[in-house]
């Protein structure tokens, strides 16, 4: 995997913002970070917590969700 490196002030502050994921035209990514190992090409998620949840979340069933579960689960809807 290749680190890609942001130069852009915008980007920059748009992933710096404390948003959990960014939207580029009509998709959504979700951000984490990661720390580099000594090989450079793999990486390591941070929180050994976060690195179940995503191996539980890649091996398990992965409905799409509309952007409204989304941001339910986000924290982001407001209820009616």
């Amino acid at each position: 995997m290749k680190a890609i490196k942001i130069q852009n002030k915008d980007v920059l502050e748009a992933v710096n913002s404390g948003s959990p994921y960014i939207e580029i035209g009509n998709r959504k990514f979700l951000l984490f970070e990661v720390e580099q190992y000594p090989d450079t090409n793999v990486y390591e998620v941070t929180d050994t917590e976060e690195e179940k949840l995503l191996l539980e979340a890649l091996e398990g069933d992965n409905p799409i969700l509309s952007d409204l579960e989304i941001d339910k689960i986000l924290g982001f809807a407001r209820e009616a």
